[in-house]
């Protein structure tokens, strides 16, 4: 008796739980193709100079969290010597909002996409892509940085 109360208890969680993995809807927005199965990168987050001495201080030799996959896209589509107004207007028709350029150097300038929800299986993303341009306004670097929001 004990033992089919055990098997209805964990027959009926199992189906609590499949309901709650099958009716979760992805992440919104949608990923766009550029951040189609990207990685996070580890280490610090951003491309802007630092602000002080002190900020220097604490990022010196520390590894950039570039997503691997993001920084080969970019380059491959957006080499040094590319239109800027080619990576903006790109971005924005992924859905990337651009942002004010680092306070400490206007010639970098910063664009960042934002999903919402998801689930069990799928996890929402921020995603900032940084880029520096030249007094001609084309792209000198690109850099780009995901991370994941979940548990």
């Amino acid at each position: 008796m004990r033992s089919l109360r055990l098997i209805a208890r964990t027959l009926a969680t199992a189906a609590i739980s499949g309901g709650i993995v099958t009716g979760c809807a992805g992440p919104n927005p949608a990923t766009p193709a550029l951040l189609a199965d990207v990685s996070a990168g580890g280490g610090l987050w951003g491309a802007c100079p630092p602000r002080s001495s002190e900020e220097a201080r604490v990022q010196e030799g520390r590894p950039v969290a570039t997503s691997p996959e993001l920084q080969k896209r970019l380059q491959a589509s957006f080499p040094a010597g590319t239109a800027e107004t080619k990576l903006a207007d790109a971005l924005q028709s992924q859905g990337f909002k651009l942002l004010s350029s680092c306070s400490g150097d206007p010639s970098i300038r910063i664009a960042r996409f934002t999903q919402q929800g998801g689930g069990v299986t799928a996890f929402p993303m921020i995603a900032e892509v940084y880029w520096q341009v030249d007094h001609a306004n084309t792209i000198v670097w690109t850099k780009g940085f995901v991370r994941y929001v979940g548990l």
